[in-house]
C-alpha cells in the first residue's frame, strides 16, 4: 500500500546536507528500506502458514518489538563488519579496490567456478556499482564494496523466494505442466534430440514416449516395442543408462534404416543425406529454432541449455569427414576463407555483454544489434577485412551500419586444449566508422573477441571458430557471397 511505503520511507535516515523535496537516502538507508519492504511479504507468508492470529491483516505492517529490532540491527552490523574486514584485506594502500581485485576475491571466484554467477552478471553488477569519487569510475571504496554485495545477494533472493513458494504447495512437482509431444517429422535428428533430452541432455526410453512419430509406428505395428527396446539396449549408453546425442543419432539411423524403401516422411529425413550433411542440417536447424523475434540475433540471448546443445552439435560436426581442416591436413589457404560471411551464432560473453560487436546498439536510443557480416578479401598483395554491423533503430529510417576495416591473416599453431595443430585466424582492426564518425579501432576493446580465433570447422559455406583461450566460446559463420 502507498501508506506503507510512506511509513517505510519516513523511518529511514536521510542523506545529510540535503533537505526539502529532494531528500535522498544513502546505501545504508536503502538497505534498511529494502529489508522493511521484504518484511511485509514475509508477514504475508506467515499468515498463509497459520503462524499469525486470525485477526491480523495480511497487508498490515508487522509490529516488531525493540528486542527484535535490536537483534536484526546487531546481525546487520555483524555482517557489515565482516565485509569491511574482508575489504581491508583486498583493497590497495590507498584504500581502494579494482575490478580485478574484486573478481579475484575467493567468494566471487567460487560463484563463478560453480556457475552460480555468470561473467555477464558480474560485469553488469560492477557497472552499476557506485565508484569512488575521483577514481575515474575504475575503483571501489568500502561503501561501493558493500553495495556490490547487496546487489550480489539480490541475485539469489529470487531463488529463495521460489523455494519458499514451493514449500507452500501441498504436493510440489518439479514439472508443473504436462510434457508435450514432439513432432519430429520436419526436425533433423540433432534438433529432435534437443527437444526430447532431459535436463542432463540425455534421452532414455521414457523420453522416447514423447516422440510422436515413433509412437505412431508402435501403435500401427510398424515397429514392435520389443524391437525398439533391443535397438536401445544395443546402442552405447552413458553410465545413467541413457543416450547422449551420438547414441541417439545411431538409434535414429537404425530406426530410419527399417523404412528406407518407403516411409521417408515419417522420420523427417531422406536416406540420401550423408551423416555429415545431417549433422550440419542439425546445427542450422537448431540455430533457426532458437532465434526468436524479441531477442537479439546470433544467439546473444540464448539460454544455457541451448548454448550447451549448440556446443554438442558443433563437437560432432568438427569430427565429420567434410571438415576441410582434416581433409587438407591443416593446409588451409587464404582463398579458402575469402568471401562474405554472416555471423549466425556466438556464445562470446563479451559480445553478450556489449550486446553486439561494437556495443553501439545498446548506447543509441531505441537501438539494438541487428546482425553482422564479415568480408574477407584476399589477393596476391592485399588481405583486407571489413565488418558490417547493422544497428536497428526506431523508426527504421534511423537505422545505420557500423563499418570496421583492417587486415587479416592465418597462421599455423598448436591448440592449448588438445595439443593438436590448429589454424589461427588473426584480425587487426584499423578503423571504426558510423555516420560522420571515424575513429581508430585500437580504442574499441569490444572488437577483441574476434581478433584471434581458432578455425575448427570449414566447408564450402560454413565456418566454425573457437576462442583460443576458451574452447567453449564459439562463432559460427555462413558464407553468403
Amino acid at each position: 500500500m502507498l501508506e506503507e511505503l510512506e511509513d517505510v520511507w519516513a523511518a529511514a535516515p536521510k542523506f545529510p546536507d540535503v533537505a526539502g523535496e529532494d531528500t535522498r537516502i544513502d546505501v545504508d538507508s536503502f538497505v534498511q528500506i529494502y529489508r522493511d519492504v521484504d518484511d511485509l511479504f514475509e508477514a504475508e507468508i506467515e499468515d498463509v502458514e497459520g503462524n499469525t492470529t486470525p485477526s491480523q491483516s495480511t497487508t498490515s505492517v508487522p509490529v516488531a518489538t525493540d528486542e527484535d529490532e535490536d537483534s536484526l540491527d546487531s546481525e546487520d552490523e555483524t555482517v557489515e563488519a565482516e565485509l569491511e574486514g574482508v575489504y581491508d584485506t583486498l583493497c590497495d594502500d590507498a584504500g581502494l579496490m579494482s575490478k580485478e581485485s574484486l573478481r579475484a576475491w575467493e567468494e566471487v571466484q567460487k560463484l563463478l567456478s560453480e556457475g552460480l554467477l555468470g561473467d555477464d552478471e558480474f560485469e553488469e553488477i560492477w557497472a552499476k556499482t557506485p565508484k569512488s569519487p575521483g577514481s575515474g569510475e575504475l575503483m571501489l571504496d568500502v561503501d561501493g564494496f558493500l553495495s556490490f554485495n547487496v546487489a550480489l545477494d539480490a541475485l539469489f533472493e529470487f531463488d529463495d523466494d521460489d523455494d519458499d513458494e514451493g514449500d507452500l504447495e501441498e504436493t510440489p512437482s518439479p514439472n508443473p505442466g504436462p510434457r508435450r509431444m514432439v513432432q519430429g517429422e520436419s526436425l533433423p535428428p540433432g534438433v529432435l534430440f534437443a527437444e526430447l533430452a532431459d535436463e542432463d541432455y540425455l534421452v532414455g526410453m521414457e523420453d522416447l514416449k514423447y516422440w510422436a512419430e515413433l509412437q505412431d509406428m508402435l501403435q500401427e505395428g510398424d515397429l514392435l516395442l520389443s524391437e525398439l527396446q533391443d535397438m536401445f539396449d544395443q546402442t552405447q549408453q552413458t553410465e545413467s543408462g541413457k543416450l547422449d546425442e551420438d547414441g541417439f543419432a545411431r538409434l535414429y539411423e537404425e530406426i530410419d534404416s527399417l523404412f528406407e524403401d518407403g516411409d521417408e516422411e515419417k522420420m523427417g529425413s531422406g536416406p540420401d543425406l550423408s551423416a555429415s550433411r545431417r549433422v550440419k542440417d542439425d546445427l542450422l536447424g537448431f540455430l533457426d529454432l532458437i532465434e526468436e523475434e524479441d531477442k537479439l540475433p546470433c544467439g546473444l540471448e540464448a539460454s544455457e541449455k541451448d548454448q550447451s546443445q549448440v556446443l554438442n552439435i558443433v563437437q560432432v560436426l568438427e569430427r565429420q569427414p567434410t571438415n576441410m581442416i582434416s581433409l587438407k591436413e591443416g593446409k588451409i589457404e587464404l582463398k579458402d576463407l575469402a568471401g562474405t560471411w554472416e555471423l549466425l551464432y556466438s556464445s562470446s560473453s563479451a559480445m553478450k555483454f556489449n550486446k553486439g560487436l561494437s556495443g553501439l546498439g545498446g548506447s543509441f536510443p531505441n537501438g539494438k544489434f541487428g546482425g553482422v557480416k564479415q568480408i574477407l578479401k584476399a589477393s596476391k598483395f592485399l588481405t583486407d577485412v571489413e565488418y558490417k554491423e547493422r544497428i536497428e533503430a526506431i523508426p527504421s529510417s534511423a537505422s545505420f551500419d557500423v563499418t570496421v576495416t583492417g587486415n587479416w591473416d592465418i597462421r599455423s599453431s598448436v591448440s592449448l586444449f588438445t595439443g593438436q595443430p590448429s589454424i589461427i585466424l588473426e584480425i587487426e582492426p584499423d578503423r571504426v566508422s558510423y555516420g560522420p564518425t571515424s575513429t581508430r579501432a585500437d580504442h574499441w576493446k569490444s572488437l577483441g573477441p574476434l581478433n584471434m580465433l581458432d578455425l575448427t570447422y570449414l566447408d564450402d559455406d560454413l565456418r566454425v571458430m573457437r576462442g583460443c583461450t576458451s574452447s567453449d566460446t564459439i562463432f559460427i559463420f555462413k558464407k553468403v557471397a
